[in-house]
C-alpha cells in the first residue's frame, strides 16, 4: 500500500495516509486540488491535481456544504526554507597545555568563505521560492476553496437549463446565493448568459491586494447537453487558478 502525505497550511505535513483516506479528505474539503502532496517514489511535492488519476479524484466530488480549510494564522516560509538562514557554530575547546594561537585557523577561514558564498545563494533561492509560496498561500486561502462551490453551481445551472430551457440569473438562485455568501464572505458571484448565449457564472474576488476585484468565469460549453465547462475565463492571473483552469 502506498503511503501518502499532504501539506496543511496550519498543521504542516500530514500523513501517512492511504489513497482512500486522502480521497476522503478531498471530499470533506480538508484538501484541495492545489494542496501539495507526495508519496514514496515521487520526485517532489506536487499539487494534488497531478495525482488525480492515481487517486481517482475525478470519481468523487467535494462536499460543497462544508467550509474550506482554515488559512494559516500567519504567513511563514515553507518548511524547506525554514532554518536556511541560520548558521550553527561549534565551540572549540582549548587546551591548557598549549599557548593560545594568534590569527585565524584554517577551519575559521573556510567557514568565513563558505558563509560569504552562501549568503548570495540563499538570497537567490529566497527570491525564487518565496513568490511561489505566496502564490500557493493565496490559492489555498481563496481560489482553491471555490472549486467545490463551483462544482455545485455547475450542476445547479445544468439542472435549471434542462428544466426551463434558459440560463438562470441571480434572482433564480437566491437561496443558493445566500448559502454561498454565508460561507465565502470575501467573494461575490453572478449568474447569467455570455454574449454567445452560453450559461455562465462569475466569481469576483476580494480580501487580498494581489487578487482584489479580479474575476473568474465558468462557462458552460453547449455541446448539445451542456456537458462541458470551461473555467479559464475572467482576468484572474493563471498562477492563482487550479491547474485545469489555466487554459492553454
Amino acid at each position: 500500500m502506498t503511503d501518502w502525505y499532504y501539506h496543511d497550511p496550519v498543521q504542516g505535513r500530514v500523513g501517512p495516509l492511504s489513497a482512500e483516506q486522502l480521497r476522503a479528505r478531498y471530499v470533506d474539503r480538508r484538501v484541495q486540488r492545489d494542496s501539495l502532496a507526495w508519496h514514496a517514489g515521487a520526485r517532489e511535492w506536487q499539487p494534488l491535481d497531478r495525482f488525480s488519476e492515481e487517486l481517482q479524484l475525478d470519481t468523487v466530488t467535494p462536499d460543497a456544504s462544508l467550509p474550506p480549510p482554515l488559512p494559516p494564522a500567519t504567513t511563514t516560509p515553507p518548511p524547506s526554507m525554514a532554518g536556511s538562514r541560520a548558521y550553527a557554530t561549534r565551540a572549540t575547546p582549548r587546551s591548557a597545555a598549549l599557548p593560545p594561537k594568534r590569527g585565524l585557523s584554517g577551519c575559521a577561514i573556510v567557514a568565513i568563505v563558505a558563509a560569504v558564498v552562501a549568503v548570495p545563494v540563499l538570497a537567490i533561492l529566497a527570491a525564487i521560492a518565496l513568490p511561489a509560496y505566496q502564490d500557493y498561500t493565496i490559492r489555498a486561502k481563496t481560489t482553491a476553496g471555490l472549486v467545490g462551490a463551483a462544482s455545485a453551481m455547475q450542476r445547479a445551472v445544468d439542472e435549471f437549463h434542462g428544466d426551463h430551457g434558459r440560463c438562470p440569473g441571480n434572482d433564480d438562485f437566491a437561496p443558493l446565493l445566500r448559502q454561498f455568501a454565508a460561507i465565502e464572505t470575501t467573494t461575490t458571484v453572478r449568474f447569467g448568459a455570455l454574449a454567445g448565449g452560453n450559461c455562465a457564472f462569475e466569481f469576483t474576488l476580494h480580501g487580498n491586494n494581489a487578487i482584489e476585484g479580479r474575476t473568474w468565469v465558468f462557462e458552460a460549453r453547449d455541446d448539445g447537453d451542456l456537458g462541458g465547462w470551461d473555467c479559464s475565463g475572467g482576468d484572474l492571473p493563471a498562477r492563482y487558478r487550479p491547474q485545469h483552469c489555466r487554459g492553454n
